[in-house]
């Protein structure tokens, strides 16, 4: 999946939960807002993308984050776009995913195999993000719910990435987030 890139261009990454908690965003916005400007102001000659497949939760906040910043989005979609819209199941959330996709500089499919699942496809949606990133973000509580495509997942395999990329060096951030799914069950 790798392929030759200008190396003007610094892509940002994200992988995030889709619940996260309401009271928390404007602390993850300014946290998201912090990170962009560090990398923007230490290569003021370099064009800025931001990678993301635009799920519900930490991708869009991202998303709406990096806009404002003046970076550009580029949208890896898991499966076709009919497909993965079936996936946001409010009026809201659909309205707010083809608004961001309109905003993206490019959005394209993933290739993958014939006969593979939704997991699947959504967890080649990751490893691209965690391959082609230059800096990933993982907006997570930290658990390892060993969910394929998952947050944790992705984090394993920009490890993996990390491990083969000769020269050059691929930072991830953690920035903690709960989860209303976790509240939910305190």
């Amino acid at each position: 999946m790798s392929a030759a890139r200008d190396d003007n261009v610094f892509v940002f990454g994200v992988s995030g939960h889709r619940d996260l908690v309401p009271a928390d965003l404007p602390e993850l916005r300014e946290q998201l807002r912090d990170i962009f400007r560090r990398f923007m102001s230490t290569r003021p000659q370099a064009t800025f993308e931001l990678l993301t497949p635009l799920a519900e939760g930490a991708d869009r906040v991202a998303a709406h984050e990096a806009l404002s910043a003046g970076i550009k989005l580029v949208v890896p979609l898991p499966m076709a776009q009919a497909e993965y819209e079936r996936d946001f199941t409010t009026t809201e959330s659909l309205d707010e995913f083809r608004q961001l996709l309109g905003a993206a500089v490019s959005h394209f499919e993933l290739s993958t195999p014939a006969g593979v699942n939704r997991a699947q496809k959504y967890a080649a949606a990751g490893d691209y993000i965690a391959q082609q990133s230059d800096v990933l973000i993982l907006l997570w509580d930290g658990e390892d719910n060993r969910k394929v495509g998952g947050t944790a997942w992705v984090k394993k395999q920009r490890e993996h990435w990390s491990g083969l990329a000769k020269g050059k060096e691929l930072e991830t951030i953690h920035v903690r987030t709960r989860r209303q799914a976790s509240l939910a069950g305190s």
